[in-house]
C-alpha cells in the first residue's frame, strides 16, 4: 500500500498573492498555476507542505516513484491513485486538484520538476534567494564564511536571506562555481583551462594559415 511519510509544517505567513518570479517551460507553467491557485485559496503553506511531503515520499518509495513515471499506466489511473494517496494524507484540496491536473495532462513524469519549481516560487516569495556553491573539494569553514559574506552583496531590494547549499564536483580541479538566483559565476580552474585551450587553438590555427597573396 502506498503511504506518505510524516508531515512537517512550513511557515509561509504573509506571502504575496502574486509570485515575485515566473517559471518557464511546461513544468514552470504548472508551478505558476499551482501558486496562483494556492494563493487564491489561501493555501500556499499547505500546498508547500503537501508537495514537500510528496517529494520525500516519492524519493523513498520505488513503488510510488514508478507509478508516477511509468508511461504504460493510464492518465486516469494515475490521477485517481495520486488523489487517493493525497486524500489519505489529508492534503489540501488545492494540492489534490493540482496533482490530478498534472496526471490528466500526462505530466506526472515531471512531478519532481513541478514540485521543485513551486518550492522555488515559495522561496522567492519569502524574500529568500537560492544559491548553490560547487567546489572541487569541501571548503574550509573560514573560506565558506567569506564567500557567504560576499554573496549577501547580491541581495536585491525585498530579498532578505540567501538559502545556501553546497556540492562537490572533483572535475572542477580547483576553485568554485556559484549559482545565485539567475546568475552564474565560474571561478573554477577547469573553465580557465578550457578558455586557455581555446585561445591556444585559435592562435595555432592562425599561425598555420598561409600568408595572403601580395599583388603588385
Amino acid at each position: 500500500m502506498l503511504r506518505l511519510l510524516g508531515r512537517r509544517a512550513l511557515c509561509t505567513a504573509a506571502l504575496p498573492e502574486a509570485a515575485p518570479i515566473t517559471m518557464f517551460g511546461t513544468s514552470g507553467r504548472y508551478a505558476n498555476a499551482i501558486y496562483a491557485a494556492a494563493a487564491k485559496n489561501k493555501a500556499l503553506g499547505d500546498v508547500a507542505d503537501d508537495l514537500a511531503l510528496l517529494k520525500e515520499t516519492l524519493s523513498a518509495s520505488p513503488t510510488l516513484h514508478n507509478f508516477c513515471i511509468n508511461p504504460s499506466i493510464s492518465r486516469e489511473v494515475k490521477a485517481k491513485g495520486i488523489v487517493d494517496l493525497l486524500t489519505s494524507a489529508k492534503a489540501s484540496t488545492t494540492t489534490k486538484n493540482a496533482m490530478a491536473t498534472l496526471a490528466e495532462g500526462g505530466r506526472m513524469g515531471d512531478v519532481y520538476k513541478v514540485i521543485d519549481m513551486y518550492t522555488d516560487l515559495i522561496t522567492a516569495a519569502k524574500g529568500e534567494v537560492k544559491a548553490v556553491i560547487t567546489s572541487a573539494e569541501p571548503l574550509p569553514a573560514d573560506e565558506m564564511s567569506a564567500i557567504k559574506a560576499q554573496l549577501n552583496s547580491f541581495l536585491e531590494p525585498g530579498q532578505t536571506k540567501i538559502n545556501l547549499t553546497t556540492t562537490v564536483d572533483a572535475s572542477l580541479i580547483s576553485g568554485i562555481t556559484v549559482e545565485i538566483g539567475d546568475k552564474f559565476l565560474d571561478a573554477s580552474v577547469a573553465t580557465q583551462l578550457k578558455k586557455l585551450q581555446g585561445l591556444l587553438k585559435d592562435n595555432l590555427g592562425a599561425a598555420e594559415m598561409p600568408a595572403p597573396p601580395v599583388f603588385k
